[in-house]
């Protein structure tokens, strides 16, 4: 593959899976007196952002180098990149089939209980999603070791 090409390609990943982020977390930003489980995710949703902003920042400011294209050939980011953007669509989809009933932002009553039986399934992305964002910092702590 043509090394601007494998470049191109990470930026356009890591550009959707940063507007997936930026998306659920508006969603749940816009969730007023929202119960502790979903709160926590905007903490793992606004880091895992930083991080692919961060990325980003990188790509786009050494991405004519010989060191950057051999790096991310031999690391094959793209799969952490879609994950981090499927896990913040998965997100989204469940909040919003959550909170369907509930408007200007304030859940009703049978949204809590809604969300408390599926406060498993929500830990269980936010642990993901961390996990996620944790590679894509690694790699970017690499990226950023080997690329001068």
């Amino acid at each position: 593959m043509d090394p601007l090409s494998v470049t191109a390609s990470v930026l356009a990943i890591a550009t959707f899976a940063w507007q997936s982020c930026k998306a659920a977390y508006e969603l749940i930003d816009g969730l007023s007196e929202a119960p502790e489980t979903i709160t926590k995710c905007k903490t793992s949703l606004i880091e895992t952002q930083r991080a692919l902003e961060g990325l980003h920042e990188t790509l786009t400011l050494n991405d004519s180098t010989g060191a950057l294209q051999s790096v991310l050939q031999t690391i094959k980011l793209d799969g952490a990149l879609r994950s981090a953007q499927s896990l913040c669509d998965d997100f989204a989809k469940i909040i919003k089939k959550l909170t369907y009933h509930s408007a200007d932002g304030k859940l009703r009553m049978r949204n809590r209980v809604m969300i408390h039986l599926q406060e498993s399934k929500i830990q269980k992305l936010n642990k993901e999603l961390g996990d996620c964002q944790r590679t894509i910092s690694l790699v970017l702590a690499s990226i950023n070791l080997y690329v001068p």
